[in-house]
């Protein structure tokens, strides 16, 4: 897998934490910014499937009636 750069800019104190939480943990910065990422598209995928899902079984026999 190729290596691609992304320039991330954060505040001094979102930059603390990272620091902090890297040294606690013993991982990279990349490392845990590369999971946050990670987690957050696999979290906005199951709230948007969620959110799909309700809305058929909700609204699916009125959207039945209107096809």
């Amino acid at each position: 897998m190729g290596s691609n750069q992304l320039v991330v800019r954060f505040d001094e104190e979102e930059k603390r934490v990272l620091e902090q939480a890297a040294e606690r943990e013993g991982r990279s910065q990349n490392e845990i910014v590369r999971e946050a990422v990670r987690r957050y598209v696999a979290d906005r995928t199951a709230l948007r499937d969620r959110l799909i899902a309700d809305a058929i079984r909700d609204y699916g026999p009125v959207l039945d009636r209107l096809a």
